[in-house]
């Protein structure tokens, strides 16, 4: 549900603290990603993935407005699992997402009640068959969905205070089955339903001279547990969230933040979820600055994620392995006419995953990944 709690912040944020000019937008793009790591020959892992994204927002009325997301992909992905590189290929439409923003005045202030629905319109299968050569996803998200049936709804509220505006938001994420396959080699009857979620933010905006502002944010997530075939198998920790912002839209702008995991729940020896021996997630910090020179804006990223409590020679020490993030992205955007424009964006990452392997001795060793894409996108409003 990462997904799903990024568009609801995201959305959060600009509803409460913006103004809608236009009747909507629509934008297409293509992006291409690709991956290598420092597996040696012969083994390998790593693969390519080419996006075509469709995006839509549009006012109904004033006060009501619907969106709609999806795209469509043809991938490559290459492991070693085996011993000997396996290269599979995979094509088709991911999740479609559709919701709809209604604004309106509640205890005395502009308030907004947001609803989306995931629809399963993507393969279920495809991301378990890319996990394995995939890069980490504590460090880069993976861009396909293929979940099931989901529903997500958020209630906030924007409250003035002086010159600044405070929102505060509550929400609900609802997971439906994920995959029902997803385990093939245990049987098609097997279910996985990921843990539905309650979250909480606060926003804290502060305007400046010359279209400059602060942003702080709070946010909250505690999950319910998730469960293969209605049996608790995992809960995750609460998740607690904090950034700080400043936006320049005419020169340098940054963010900065954390992010910290709770110890989750496992089932002990009795089948009873119960708080595991060492937490399976490790802190998050990321700082991510960017300048604008007027179209051409140049953004940074530098990521670090902490190793979980879990030794080294654990198993459930991969669950996420730390290590760090640096990358670099130029983007422009091309004004085609008072309503449209062209966007190109290219960016690099170099991602340590630490300890996430054994060498040819068997002793743990870092793996690398390098990650480039190539992206552009045509932007209309309506």
């Amino acid at each position: 549900m990462k997904f799903f709690k990024k568009i609801f912040l995201k959305a959060f944020f600009f509803t409460m603290f913006s103004t809608v000019l236009f009747a909507g937008q629509f934008s297409l793009g293509v992006q291409y990603d690709g991956w290598n790591s420092n597996y040696v020959a012969p083994v390998n892992f790593g693969g390519w993935e080419i996006w075509a994204p469709v995006n839509l927002n549009f006012a109904l009325d004033k006060g009501i407005n619907v969106y709609a997301s999806s795209e469509f992909g043809n991938a490559a992905y290459t492991d070693s699992l085996s011993g000997t590189p396996n290269t599979i290929y995979l094509t088709g439409l991911s999740d479609t997402v559709i919701g709809g923003e209604f604004d309106f005045k509640g205890f005395g202030v502009p308030s907004s009640f947001n609803i989306g629905f995931n629809i399963p319109t993507g393969d279920q299968t495809w991301e378990i068959k890319q996990i394995a050569s995939n890069i980490p996803t504590q460090f880069v998200d993976s861009r396909y969905r293929g979940r099931g049936f989901g529903i997500d709804a958020m209630y906030g509220l924007s409250i003035p205070a002086g010159g600044a505006n405070i929102g505060a938001a509550v929400g609900y994420l609802y997971s439906g089955a994920f995959n029902p396959n997803f385990g093939t080699s245990i049987g098609a009857g097997n279910q996985l339903k990921l843990g539905d979620s309650l979250f909480v933010a606060l926003n804290d905006v502060q305007p400046f001279s010359e279209n400059q502002s602060q942003v702080i944010r709070l946010s909250c997530f505690y999950s319910l547990p998730t469960q293969q075939n209605s049996s608790n198998v995992f809960e995750l920790g609460t998740n607690l969230n904090a950034s700080y912002g400043w936006n320049n839209p005419d020169a340098f702008s940054f963010e900065f933040g954390g992010q910290y995991y709770f110890p989750g729940l496992r089932p002990d020896v009795n089948g009873n979820l119960s708080i595991e021996a060492h937490n399976s997630y490790g802190p998050r910090l990321y700082f991510y600055p960017s300048y604008a020179f007027g179209d051409l804006v140049i953004t940074g990223r530098a990521k670090y994620v902490l190793p979980n409590g879990y030794a080294v020679s654990d198993p459930l020490y991969v669950t996420c392995v730390g290590g760090f993030l640096l990358g670099l992205e130029p983007s422009v955007r091309l004004k085609l006419d008072n309503s449209s424009a062209l966007k190109f964006s290219v960016s690099y990452n170099y991602i340590t995953a630490q300890n996430a392997a054994v060498d040819v001795n068997g002793n743990p060793t870092n793996v690398i990944y390098n990650n480039w894409t190539f992206g552009t996108a045509y932007e209309v409003k309506l």
